[in-house]
């Protein structure tokens, strides 16, 4: 099967506030008017992590705002094996409604899994996905560089070029993020540098500049022509308060059902438009439901920005 390329880069909702890329995602509202509510799930998951999903209903006809499920009966199978009945919690900040997640059980790469749900006064659902094997990251290299400076904020407008060994023969499902590491420092008042823990923060595109709580999302079918893909990105710095880290790149080797729900939630960042915007239909493998229930894997390669050019 001779290979295949599709990349569509498009903002994801994510959570980099540590070193470590936390596999908990924001969920996605569904405000959908329906003459009956359906249940709503939200879930992906990742290898040795619990598995978490966040359960709502559509929007009834009439109401503000999609109800959040909290008396749900969530059970999970490993295959045809029950691998575990998920637990509530409430979420402490009280901003997202609470989620449903296994205690004990962790999945697999490789494995099937199935979950059913059901709620009093909702259809039962079921969903359906796996962990693909993890592709490695084979390199990372930065073709073009420059800097401008600005306000007191340091852009850097780079190309980043990546490598991964896609296998032959087969249709694999990626998604790449990159992130720019800093550390923040301050001055002590003997003019010493105070280094504080360093972060993961968003870079951007020239189409789009990504805020804080944004990330560039590169969603990738096989491998491109040339053995690899290149990002035209930009990275902003604040030289008074942070010190330049690593460019840190993400891939993530996810199943079709991530895929194709992630591309269906856009937007096309390539800065070409027909002028006519069509309308968005989400991805859906929640059967007599609504929502996402995906797998994914995921490695990580860093490369210093300037020392690399």
């Amino acid at each position: 099967m001779p290979a295949r390329f599709l990349a569509v880069i498009r903002v994801a909702a994510a959570l980099v506030g540590g070193l470590v890329l936390l596999s908990c995602e924001e969920p996605v509202e569904l405000n959908i008017d329906q003459a009956r509510s359906r249940l709503v799930i939200n879930s992906n998951f990742f290898p040795g992590e619990p598995v978490s999903l966040r359960i709502s209903a559509t929007r009834p006809v009439g109401s503000p705002v999609a109800a959040a499920i909290t008396d749900a009966v969530v059970t999970l199978y490993e295959g045809d094996e029950l691998a575990e009945e998920l637990d509530y919690y409430t979420d402490e900040s009280g901003r997202q409604g609470g989620h449903y997640r296994t205690q004990h059980f962790r999945p697999q790469v490789g494995q099937r899994y199935t979950v059913h749900v059901r709620a009093p006064g909702y259809d039962p659902v079921t969903a359906v996905s796996s962990i693909p094997e993890p592709v490695q990251l084979t390199g990372l290299q930065i073709v073009t560089l420059s800097s401008a400076v600005a306000d007191d904020k340091l852009t850097y407008d780079f190309t980043l070029l990546v490598n991964y060994a896609d296998p032959d023969h087969e249709v694999n499902y990626y998604d790449l993020r990159v992130y720019q590491r800093v550390t923040p420092y301050k001055l002590s008042d003997g003019g010493d540098t105070i280094r504080m823990s360093p972060y993961l923060k968003t870079v951007s595109t020239p189409a789009y500049e990504a805020s804080q709580a944004e990330t560039i999302s590169v969603l990738l079918q096989d491998r491109g022509p040339n053995g690899g893909v290149q990002v035209h990105l930009r990275s902003h710095l604040d030289p008074r308060q942070e010190l330049l880290g690593e460019i840190v790149a993400e891939l993530r080797t996810v199943s079709p059902e991530y895929y194709y729900f992630q591309r269906s939630l856009g937007p096309d960042l390539s800065g070409v438009s027909g002028g006519l915007q069509e309308p968005i239909i989400l991805f859906n493998n929640v059967n007599s439901g609504l929502g996402i229930f995906a797998g994914y894997t995921s490695v990580q390669l860093d490369l210093q920005l300037v020392a690399s050019f």
